[in-house]
């Protein structure tokens, strides 16, 4: 039996995990995959407090990680797929095991959404970290038009021939930091109400996209990248909640007495690695009490 079992290894799990555990409760951090979550594969950590400058999102994530070992906290890298409440303690089951706590937050985040078109076998990447080597002397596709998707194009035209921002609504939905240095580069093309409709290859490379508003060509190769957003992890949960998207329409402290919700899981006006650790902070302090 644990006293908090933190469901997910991003920064709400981990900031929820160590405001708790400092208060004396035996914490558990479950994470299917590697700590840090989405921002793990962030090309460069922008906009919060206190950041280290230039700070890719690996490298803050292994920061996280530290911060887990040095309060001694354990993290069991294993899927969730079930949790219920039984009595006065809830039951989680994950692919390996099960276990017993008292109290649990859900910090399970998102999931990057896939493009609906077909990719004839070729890998569609999502950051741009990790694939500098990938993309050099290549034309790149970045589809969507957001602060992460824009981010990421601004870091991939440091090592590719061209990149094309491909958005289907009329303009960039980003902020004007991140527009002044597109508007400024040489080698980022802007594609608004557009869309991919389907991809060529030849030879085991794509060699051409078609747009709605037309076809790019590389026969050096061309790499799509796909930010368009992100569906919640809450496959776990049962009908008792309210879920749109995957997304739990919860405040922190949720209907269930001993049940915390944190991060990016929660419908929530804006997501950012400030009102992550925000909610975990709450959860993590709500959940010593």
């Amino acid at each position: 039996m644990r006293d908090l079992i933190v469901i997910g290894g991003g920064i709400a799990g981990v900031s929820s995990a160590l405001y708790a555990k400092s208060r004396g409760l035996d914490v558990l951090v479950i994470e299917r995959d590697k700590i840090g979550g989405l921002i793990r594969g962030a090309s460069k950590v922008t906009h919060f407090a206190s950041l280290v400058v230039a700070e890719t999102g690996e490298e803050f994530s292994k920061r996280l990680e530290s911060q887990l070992e040095d309060m001694n906290i354990e993290v069991a890298y294993e899927n969730v797929e079930d949790l219920k409440k039984s009595d006065d303690l809830f039951i989680i089951k994950t692919d390996k095991n099960s276990y017993e706590a008292k109290k649990i937050v859900v910090a399970s985040g998102s999931t990057p959404k896939e493009l609906s078109v077909d990719n004839k076998g070729h890998k569609f990447y999502h950051y741009g970290n990790g694939a500098e080597d990938l993309v050099k002397n290549k034309t790149v596709i970045v589809n969507g038009g957001s602060d992460g998707a824009c981010k990421e194009a601004i870091y991939l035209s440091k090592f590719a021939k061209e990149v094309h921002i491909v958005q289907i609504m009329d303009r960039l939905m980003t902020i004007d930091e991140f527009k002044s240095i597109i508007e400024s580069s040489d080698n980022i093309i802007v594609h608004t109400s557009s869309e991919l409709l389907d991809i060529k290859d030849e030879e085991g490379i794509i060699t051409s996209v078609n747009l709605t508003d037309g076809e790019i060509s590389d026969s050096d190769g061309i790499e799509i990248f796909v930010s368009i957003g992100q569906s919640g992890n809450s496959e776990f949960l049962d009908d008792n909640f309210e879920i749109t998207d995957g997304f739990v329409k919860t405040e922190v402290i949720s209907d269930i007495d001993g049940l915390y919700f944190a991060g990016d899981i929660r419908v929530k006006p804006v997501r950012q690695l400030a009102t992550a650790v925000s909610d975990g902070c709450i959860a993590g302090i709500e959940a010593a009490k």
